[in-house]
């Protein structure tokens, strides 16, 4: 018991290490960014093991350990915290890391055995804290064979990706799980936002705008985030728009409408709701209005809390999203909304 109490401390990972894990790869929002440091300050931890990592040949031995059962587990979370820290201040290791994952003997079988192995923890509803962060370590690996161009596309290619499906939508009591959910949909959007349009048409095929709306959905609020992320991406991307909002998908088109229309009467509601919220929101709906059917039906479907000026105390704190807001209620013809004699005070706090 005191062994499997030491290996489960080694285990835990402070607060902030979940907003690294899931947001720091997705570069599209600099709201997300502020947030993230001002709501998870950066704590010390023990760091010798990364140190040992910059050796030449450290990452191809580390990696070779995962093929020892024994010592698996250890490797995974040496191999994963150097990932989280190096990705920034050592990119060409991060990235070098990313191909010799990929293509080095039965590695990727090895991370598709830790994926089974946690199958079988779901449908057994037993899924544990450790193995939940254990599963964690693996998807930040997931996570850095998605950031590389070279191995992006054969990734997807392998299908591990869409093997993900199953550990995004499970629901279980157990609450660290929820941060794991964010991180497996992290990975899906860091292919998504490569921009490449075979791998949007990938996402869009395998149902990935469904399972967004889910998890948005039931998630917390780091995967709400996250799973706005994939929609902004697939939406930036014109096949991706012309596919969702095609006559022939109008029941995905009427969906996401859905979830951002119930997400937004969340935020009405929620004193305590986190801004980037409100902000991804807003940059779906001004996204959708890039295609015709979308635009006609953001125009029936917006909220009236957003063009009646209902946040605009948040919306004045944050230019960024003003200056959206505004883009927003200009294309679908809602600017005037607001009362005449609030007006003035509307433009000078977007502005």
């Amino acid at each position: 018991m005191e062994e499997e109490a030491e290996i489960q401390e080694n285990h835990d990972l402070p607060e902030f290490s979940w907003e690294e894990r899931s947001l720091h790869l997705l570069q599209n929002s600099r709201l997300d960014k502020d947030f993230a440091k001002l709501k998870c300050p950066r704590k010390g931890g023990k760091k010798h093991r990364v140190r040992c990592m910059s050796k030449p040949m450290a990452i191809p031995e580390v990696i070779l350990e995962l093929q020892e059962p024994i010592v698996r587990e250890s490797a995974l979370r040496c191999l994963s915290t150097f990932l989280l820290e190096k990705r920034t201040e050592d990119p060409e290791n991060y990235y070098r890391t990313g191909h010799l994952l990929f293509h080095s003997c039965c590695t990727m079988a090895i991370l598709l055995q830790e994926l089974l192995s946690f199958f079988r923890m779901i449908g057994d509803q037993n899924p544990s804290v450790r193995s939940s962060k254990r599963l964690a370590n693996v998807l930040t690996l997931f996570q850095c064979i998605a950031a590389n161009r070279e191995t992006r596309l054969r990734f997807i290619d392998t299908c591990v990706p869409n093997l993900l499906q199953p550990v995004i939508l499970f629901q279980t009591p157990l609450e660290v799980f929820e941060n794991v959910r964010a991180v497996a949909l992290s990975v899906i959007a860091i292919l998504c936002q490569a921009g490449d349009p075979t791998i949007i048409q990938w996402a869009v095929k395998s149902d990935m705008v469904e399972i967004c709306c889910t998890s948005i959905a039931m998630g917390n609020e780091l995967t709400k985030v996250v799973g706005m992320h994939i929609l902004e991406a697939i939406m930036q991307d014109e096949s991706g728009l012309c596919y969702i909002c095609s006559p022939m998908s109008d029941h995905l088109l009427q969906k996401m409408m859905t979830t951002w229309e119930h997400l937004v009467n969340l935020l009405a509601v929620d004193d305590d709701f986190s801004p980037r919220l409100l902000f991804h929101s807003i940059r779906c709906y001004f996204l959708a209005c890039c295609d015709v059917r979308g635009l006609s039906l953001v125009k029936e479907k917006l909220p009236k809390t957003i063009s009646n000026g209902f946040f605009l105390d948040i919306v004045g704190d944050f230019p960024l999203m003003g200056d959206l807001l505004q883009e927003l209620l200009l294309t679908v013809d809602k600017i005037y909304d607001f009362l005449p004699d609030n007006l003035d005070d509307v433009y000078d706090h977007i502005r």
